[in-house]
C-alpha cells in the first residue's frame, strides 16, 4: 500500500462490494445503517489516531455512505447547542476527551489538536447500534471471518501510512483486535488498559476499557500524560 489515496480507493471498493452483498442477501437490514470510514477529515501525518470498534447508529440515517466529514464529531462537545440532554450526545467522545483533560490539556488545546492534527476511524466501517448487531449482520451472510480479516488489513495499512505519534484504541475489543491479533502482543494489564510501542512507525498505542474504574483511570491518564509529554511529541506543548 503506497499512499492514502490508494487506501481510500481500496476501502471504498470493498465497502461497495459488501453493500451489494448485504442488499442482495441480508435478512438483517434493520440492523445496519450503511458505512462511515473517517469521522472528520483524513489528515496526513496526524499526531493522534483514534480507533473505535464501529461507527454506531449515529443519527439513525440509513444507507449512509460516508468516507470523511468536515469536522471530527468529538468537537460537538464544545458547541453551544451541546447539552446534557443533547439527542445525539457522543458519550465515548466525552470519555476520551476527559482523559486528555485529566492529563492537563485545556479546552483550547484539545480543540486545536483534535481539529487539525487528529484522525478518527473505526476497526469496522459498517454502522450498527452495537457490536452484537454487527456480528448478527455478518453471520447472516457468512462473512464474519472475511470482514474481520479485511478490517484488520485496512486498520494496519492506515497506521503504516499515517504513522501517527499516538494511537488511542477506544475499548478493549478494538485493542484486542489490533494489538493482540495483528501485532501479536499481549500487553493488556490489570489496570484496565494496555500499552504497546510500534517501533517501525514510532507510534505509541494505548487502549482502555470503556468501563475502566476511577482508580484505574488514574493509571491510564498517567501513562497518557507520559506519552504526550515526551520530547518527540513536543508539538503538543
Amino acid at each position: 500500500m503506497k499512499d492514502i489515496l490508494q487506501w481510500k480507493q481500496e476501502v471504498e471498493k470493498y465497502n461497495a462490494a459488501l453493500s451489494r452483498i448485504l442488499d442482495e442477501k441480508s435478512n438483517q437490514k434493520d440492523l445496519y445503517y450503511g458505512f462511515e470510514v473517517i469521522d472528520g477529515k483524513l489528515i496526513k501525518n496526524p499526531e493522534i489516531l483514534f480507533i473505535g470498534i464501529n461507527p454506531g447508529r449515529g443519527n439513525g440515517q440509513r444507507d449512509r455512505n460516508v468516507f470523511a466529514k468536515d469536522r471530527i464529531s468529538y468537537l460537538d462537545k464544545y458547541d453551544d447547542a451541546y447539552q446534557e440532554d443533547y439527542p445525539n450526545r457522543y458519550h465515548l467522545a466525552e470519555k476520551t476527551i476527559k482523559f486528555f483533560e485529566l492529563a492537563g490539556w485545556k479546552d483550547a488545546k484539545i480543540m486545536k489538536v483534535f481539529s487539525r492534527k487528529a484522525v478518527k476511524t473505526n476497526f469496522y466501517h459498517l454502522a450498527t447500534d452495537n457490536i452484537q448487531d454487527l456480528e448478527r449482520v455478518l453471520q447472516n451472510v457468512n462473512l464474519n471471518k472475511e470482514y474481520f480479516n479485511k478490517s484488520a488489513e485496512f486498520s494496519i495499512q492506515l497506521i503504516n501510512i499515517l504513522k501517527p505519534k499516538v494511537i488511542i484504541l477506544e475499548g478493549k475489543t478494538v485493542f484486542d483486535f489490533i494489538v493482540e491479533e495483528c501485532y501479536e502482543k499481549k500487553v493488556w494489564n490489570d489496570k484496565g488498559f494496555g500499552y504497546f510501542f510500534d517501533q517501525p512507525n514510532h507510534s505509541h498505542i494505548l487502549g482502555y476499557n470503556r468501563n475502566i474504574s476511577n482508580e484505574n483511570r488514574e493509571y491510564f491518564v498517567k501513562k497518557l500524560k507520559e506519552v504526550l509529554e515526551e520530547d518527540r511529541v513536543a508539538v503538543f506543548k
